[in-house]
């Protein structure tokens, strides 16, 4: 078997670094970037982001305040979606389980939210029946210590 030339560089378009290999053809690594520094092009995009916040926010404006516009309800959408929090508040009658099932079969909680509810629920169950047989452990202390 012939051993590959010493350090080939391979020049990969996908990147715009070289792919070196040493000797039996294996990868070596390269420096790149230092871990824990930024960057350089998102930090660019992100000031170019940043700069054009104001005219932005206008033209989304305008979008939105023009009704007979196709781009109204796309403005209407962003707007939703990126300025208002993900969560959301529900208010049911109770904590009981029947009426988190009954708010989401009439499409007052997603899936998602009776999901969160239910896990919630249930560590809360958890933790009170923790402290119900600490109670009775306790109970059963001060009985066996009386005799």
């Amino acid at each position: 078997m012939t051993a590959p030339p010493n350090v080939t560089p391979t020049p990969n378009p996908a990147i715009s670094s070289e792919v070196v290999r040493g000797e039996g053809g294996r990868f070596v690594t390269t420096s790149g970037r230092k871990p824990g520094s930024k960057n350089r092009l998102s930090s660019e995009m992100l000031t170019n982001i940043k700069a054009m916040g104001p005219d932005a926010v206008n033209k989304l404006r305008d979008a939105l305040n023009d009704k007979d516009s196709t781009s109204h309800w796309k403005a209407l959408e962003l707007i939703l979606r990126y300025c208002l929090p993900p969560a959301r508040t529900v208010e049911l009658d109770d904590a009981e389980p029947a009426t988190v099932m009954q708010a989401f079969i009439e499409g007052l909680l997603t899936a998602e939210e009776t999901k969160a509810i239910a896990t919630a629920m249930e560590k809360l169950k958890n933790v009170t029946d923790i402290n119900e047989m600490r109670e009775r452990l306790t109970e059963l202390e001060k009985m066996l210590a009386r005799h």
